[in-house]
């Protein structure tokens, strides 16, 4: 974190710094700080899709549901942009599809998910975000599987994102949760 704080001293216009710092804050369930930084991140590379989205979850826990809102309608417009760029990155389509999600599109939300994985379907983040996706759509059995099929490999900073995540929040009830929790440690 210190190293995060000088970085910001020597620059605080990088976004690299805001972005990853926000990233440590948020492992650490450190939201209202991860909020901040993912903003000024946001604010710092205008094109940038990914601290909006990653926002939309952290605004959801804090219960700052219109700015949920605005985050998820422009990162979806930055991911967009993005994905007509760069069409074989599964990643502008897993992060807006937890945006669509947000935003209540759940037909759009499907289908971007869907697509990052044929583009990509064996990578631990795409399998992540579209387990998230799946748990804010009600495919509860379906975003179990895939955090059952990619704990056991994943990092622990993933890891550590399952604890705090409130895409999640819809299937932490769930009786099949502990089978997640199991592999956390």
């Amino acid at each position: 974190m210190a190293e995060f704080d000088q970085a910001i001293a020597c620059d605080s216009n990088l976004f690299e710094a805001h972005y990853f710092y926000a990233r440590a804050c948020f492992a650490q369930g450190r939201l209202e700080e991860a909020a901040r930084l993912f903003q000024r991140a946001a604010e710092l590379k205008p094109d940038d899709y990914q601290a909006l989205l990653v926002l939309t979850g952290i605004y959801r826990s804090l219960g700052r549901e219109q700015e949920m809102k605005g985050a998820a309608r422009e990162g979806v417009e930055r991911a967009e942009r993005e994905l007509m760029l760069h069409p074989g990155n599964p990643r502008p389509a897993y992060l807006g599809a937890v945006g669509l999600a947000v935003l209540g599109e759940f037909a759009r939300a499907k289908e971007w998910a869907e697509r990052a994985l044929v583009i990509d379907p064996d990578d631990g983040l795409t399998k992540y975000n579209v387990a998230c996706v799946c748990s804010l759509l009600g495919e509860h059995e379906r975003a179990i599987d895939l955090l059952v099929d990619l704990l056991p490999s994943a990092t622990q900073e993933r890891k550590r994102w399952v604890e705090h995540d409130s895409d999640l929040d819809p299937i932490r009830s769930h009786p099949r949760f502990p089978e997640v929790l199991e592999l956390l440690i």
